[in-house]
């Protein structure tokens, strides 16, 4: 790999982790954070302290997830610290979400693919996991699902894109979309998008591969199957897009992010790889790394749709831990921005369309910046609260310490974290400092 690759990729790792390190040092506290007391502290770490924990704690539902690497992850860091720590969590999950760019990057440089206009896809990966936008994923350490799910998407595209009819990679394949699919209930679209770039195969050879198609019919039924073993929330129903109203709606929103709400940014950012891909698809010219981009816009649009269906019903904003799920599409559409200007480089009326992604881009997350920090701040803010009470219950035992309004404890029921914050398995391993 040239010198000048290697210290790029190190360059924007290190740009990233500082970032990353910056927030989490500055805006992430020990104490552990809503769903970590019950899916973490109580049917994890106390059921392994007590010589109780068994296989299926480790994949029972948590929601409508089964979040089968966090628990390891989580396991693995106790069995180093002996403490349960937020803080630690988040810092790990620096290195594992630095894992994202950097499986980008070396397959791309691998690829012989990036090189002139096309480092420019280097500003969209390093606002997207530099930036403090996803504060909730990048604060709370129990959030590595996210992560988890997007490195191995990555790896499935990636197998499916170079070694499209390689058994060896075909088994990676739907090892990774099970994996996917026991990380987060979106992971059913990982095998998915796996099926979508076996078509773009075909379509670029202009022939039906057998092969491609029996292994598709494979993992639908994998995704299938995720789907059946997803839990059913009730309380979840309620949020649902009830109409193509409501579904569009809540589309105007997901897909115009990083602006607010916007069909004409939501055009400018996602439009570059859906006219793109055809027009390479037609010319025979979609190398492997256009094929591995078109996966991850493929994937992260399935993603956005499964959001708005999901969550559609009078949505009037994007939540910060779903953005993450947007990174690989606007990287992907990056990259086809750029494609678009290698091909109409003579022709001055067309190549400025090309520019349009980057400007939309860059003045969204410039306008945004200061609403992500007040949102930051805020949420800091509620997490001093939440230590600040949980420490005077546990030096004083009074009930009313932790008798507070929504968010100013770190669980939305008093009664059950006090029970938590009793329980003799817990409390020993609670951060030292809560108790002085």
């Amino acid at each position: 790999m040239p010198t000048r690759n290697i210290l790029a990729l190190l360059a924007t790792l290190l740009v990233i982790a500082a970032a990353r390190l910056y927030f989490v040092e500055t805006f992430a506290i020990p104490l552990p954070f809503w769903d970590q007391w019950d899916a973490e502290g109580d049917y994890l770490l106390r059921p392994l302290l007590e010589g109780r924990l068994r296989f299926e704690h480790l994949w029972q539902p948590h929601n409508e997830h089964r979040i089968l690497p966090t628990r390891l992850l989580s396991l693995l860091i106790f069995s180093f610290t002996g403490v349960w720590d937020n803080l630690v969590e988040a810092r790990v999950n620096i290195l594992v979400a630095a894992c994202i760019p950097a499986i980008i990057l070396l397959f791309l440089m691998r690829q012989k693919a990036l090189y002139g206009l096309r480092w420019l896809i280097l500003i969209v990966i390093i606002a997207q996991f530099a930036l403090p936008f996803s504060f909730e994923n990048l604060l709370v350490g129990f959030q590595s699902q996210f992560y988890f799910l997007i490195i191995f998407t990555l790896l499935t595209i990636i197998l499916a894109s170079v070694y499209p009819d390689s058994l060896v990679a075909m088994a990676g394949v739907l090892i990774l979309s099970w994996l996917s699919v026991l990380t987060m209930a979106s992971g059913i679209l990982t095998p998915l998008t796996a099926v979508g770039v076996y078509a773009l195969h075909g379509f670029r050879n202009r022939e039906v591969n057998w092969k491609h198609m029996a292994f598709g019919l494979v993992l639908a039924g994998v995704s299938a199957a995720g789907y059946s073993l997803m839990p059913q929330i009730e309380g979840n129903q309620t949020l649902r897009a009830r109409n193509i109203s409501e579904l569009f709606g809540a589309l105007r929103y997901i897909l115009a992010w990083p602006v607010s709400k916007s069909w004409p940014a939501a055009i400018a950012l996602w439009s570059p790889a859906l006219g793109m891909v055809p027009w390479l698809l037609r010319g025979r010219s979609l190398t492997r790394a256009d094929l591995f981009m078109a996966g991850c816009v493929m994937w992260s649009l399935a993603q956005t749709l499964a959001i708005a269906y999901g969550r559609g019903q009078s949505m009037d904003n994007v939540s910060s831990r779903y953005t993450e799920l947007f990174t690989l599409g606007l990287i992907g559409n990056a990259w086809f921005a750029v494609r678009f200007i290698e091909l109409t480089n003579k022709n001055w009326r067309l190549v400025w369309l090309g520019a349009v992604f980057f400007v939309v881009f860059t003045l969204a997350h410039i306008t945004r910046r200061n609403r992500d920090m007040r949102a930051v701040y805020r949420t800091y803010d509620l997490s001093k609260k939440q230590e600040m009470n949980v420490r005077k219950y546990l030096k004083t035992g009074d009930p009313s310490a932790l008798v507070q309004p929504l968010f100013e404890i770190p669980f939305p029921d008093s009664v059950r974290l006090r029970s938590l914050l009793d329980n003799p398995t817990l409390r020993p391993i609670l951060p030292p400092y809560l108790s002085r």
